[in-house]
């Protein structure tokens, strides 16, 4: 079993969405999405404000949203350099949720177990 990621080893990985556009966010674990308002949908053509990680907990900020995931104690963040949408592919391993940036990288958030326990909530910013 691979060992838990400190906040240290994820605030590099996360760095580099701030400036950045969202194209997409896929939430893949079936009961890791916990807000349905605003839509996922929403974050396309956001800009990363600012990104950060207090113990397992990741915040994401953008011009108008707020989006938080809970890694829980197996969750690890992934930095892709070249990442595209999820499909399906038979016996490849799926991750939990996928941030997809309009420059072509993308972070996977990734469990070790099929139970998924990491979870999404997305806030509008207060006006």
């Amino acid at each position: 079993m691979a060992t838990t990621q400190s906040a240290a080893e994820i605030m590099p990985l996360l760095e580099p969405l701030t400036g950045q556009k969202i194209a997409a966010l896929q939430v893949l674990g079936i009961n890791s999405l916990k807000t349905l308002s605003p839509p996922l949908e929403a974050l396309a053509g956001e800009v990363v404000t600012a990104a950060d990680v207090v113990d397992r907990a990741l915040r994401v900020d953008t011009t108008s949203h707020v989006i938080s995931f809970d890694l829980q104690r197996t969750g690890r963040v992934v930095l892709l350099e070249s990442a595209e949408p999820y499909r399906f592919v038979a016996g490849a391993n799926r991750p939990t949720v996928r941030l997809l940036m309009a420059d072509g990288s993308g972070l996977d958030l990734i469990e070790p177990a099929k139970t998924k326990r990491i979870t999404v909530t997305i806030a509008t910013r207060p006006a």
